[in-house]
């Protein structure tokens, strides 16, 4: 005979445990999200961390250099290490292009980041950071055989291949062997949102909320210009989106500005070219709601450009632009990609702040975490590097913290009809424990 009030209770078990697992496997996508006020604080310790590192490096063993081949243009330098590094180009947002340079306050330029802010500092558009990481070496996974010989303990950095190609002469006769390297580098972005969420604590004055001095299409209005009092909801988190914005970093395989040069030897700064640069990892964020458009995705090889930006010719600088322009002709003439730098674009035409619900009540920023493979072609000694086993690695804070939320009692079991699945295990198991408590009382 069946024992019915068995059958229910385990019944009524079964379906309670299958919706615990979809709360607790879904917790991260239905929980509430707020922002991390941690985020900034983290990149300044991250800061202080490495300046006091290089400070502490001991300066006993210096080492004459060759001054003719130590000068840089750059502004600002990753490091002084032999190898690639990556840095910040420039913003362009529409037509507005922002290079190294800050333009206070709606730019501030880092180095290997900035934060924009290119309307009202309090409404409008929210605030939108970029941060670059720095060129790490990438080891894949040893297979099984090398694991054992290794007993996994080998971090030496190694060529993942090396190609070897004999050199010929007219005649057929071997002159030389030809050697080139290949090395994985890897290294990660994150595109940030920060909307001002906190009433401003100064009073923000009526004269530059009414004045119609920003672009209408930056808020999808068709109007030439608008005011912030022209939008139906001016604060910066009220689903603010940046419509049309190109983050341009700037890739340089051969970074280091000095080699050694004594009194007896000189040693030969190698070549280095870029192979490519590969979407290896795409993290978007907040992942249940996610409406955010990212032109590179996992898998795109990125297309490398000679220039970061697209420039019109101007009659202030029509000479400056022909010497450009014969600069550039010699160069394809002569093409070399070796020790060359190029540039690579990240394009997104919808990422900003939102808001949903009923009554406003679901609030987030965006985010876009990159990992970008970086394969090296290398030729000749490449002995210098940076020392990893030092440096920490990046890895940009969540941009939310997670609590329970209502949403998870439903959880979406990956699918549009999932909540209705789940309210179908909550009213069963219910059913089934009235059913087994009947039961009892009979």
């Amino acid at each position: 005979m069946i024992n019915w009030k068995k059958a229910a209770l385990i019944a009524a078990i079964l379906l309670l445990a299958t919706w615990i697992i979809g709360i607790i496997r879904e917790y991260g996508s239905l929980s509430n999200k707020t922002p991390n006020p941690e985020y900034q604080k983290y990149i300044e310790l991250q800061k202080e961390y490495i300046s006091k590192w290089l400070g502490s490096v001991s300066q006993e063993s210096a080492i004459k250099i060759d001054e003719s081949s130590m000068f840089r243009t750059d502004n600002c330098i990753g490091s002084n290490f032999e190898g690639a590094e990556v840095k910040l180009a420039g913003v362009q947002f529409y037509d507005n292009i922002y290079r190294q340079t800050s333009q206070k306050p709606n730019y501030t330029y880092y180095c290997n980041g900035a934060i924009l802010d290119p309307d009202h500092p309090v409404y409008g558009l929210p605030d939108i950071e970029i941060l670059i990481g720095p060129v790490s070496y990438y080891q894949p996974e040893p297979s099984g055989m090398e694991a054992m010989l290794n007993f996994g303990f080998s971090k030496t950095p190694k060529p993942y291949k090396t190609y070897r190609k004999p050199l010929y002469d007219s005649l057929g006769k071997q002159i030389k062997m030809f050697e080139m390297q290949l090395w994985l580098t890897y290294f990660k972005v994150a595109i940030t949102v920060i909307s001002d969420r906190d009433k401003p604590q100064a009073e923000t004055s009526e004269s530059s909320l009414n004045a119609k001095i920003y672009p209408g299409r930056w808020y999808q209005s068709s109007s030439p210009f608008v005011s912030m009092n022209d939008l139906d909801h001016k604060e910066e988190w009220k689903n603010h989106l940046y419509g049309d914005i190109t983050f341009v970093l700037e890739v340089n395989p051969n970074a280091s500005p000095w080699y050694i040069n004594t009194e007896n030897a000189q040693t030969k700064k190698p070549d280095i070219a870029v192979g490519a640069v590969v979407c290896n990892e795409l993290v978007k964020y907040p992942e249940d709601e996610n409406r955010i458009h990212a032109q590179l995705q996992k898998g795109m090889i990125a297309p490398l450009y000679t220039k970061p930006f697209d420039s019109d010719v101007s009659l202030q600088d029509v000479e400056t632009q022909v010497s450009d322009l014969e600069k550039n002709i010699a160069n394809y003439k002569n093409f070399d990609i070796w020790n060359k730098k190029y540039y690579v674009k990240i394009f997104s035409k919808n990422i900003g702040s939102r808001q949903q619900g009923i009554f406003g009540q679901k609030k987030f920023d965006e985010q876009l975490d990159y990992t970008l493979m970086m394969p090296l072609l290398v030729v000749g000694s490449w002995d210098v590097q940076m020392p990893w086993d030092a440096m920490s690695e990046m890895e940009a804070p969540k941009p939310y913290y997670s609590s329970f939320s209502l949403r998870n009692l439903l959880p979406k079991w990956g699918g549009g009809f999932g909540q209705v699945f789940s309210v179908i295990l909550i009213v069963g198991a219910i059913g089934l424990l009235l059913f087994a408590k009947g039961l009892l009382r009979k």
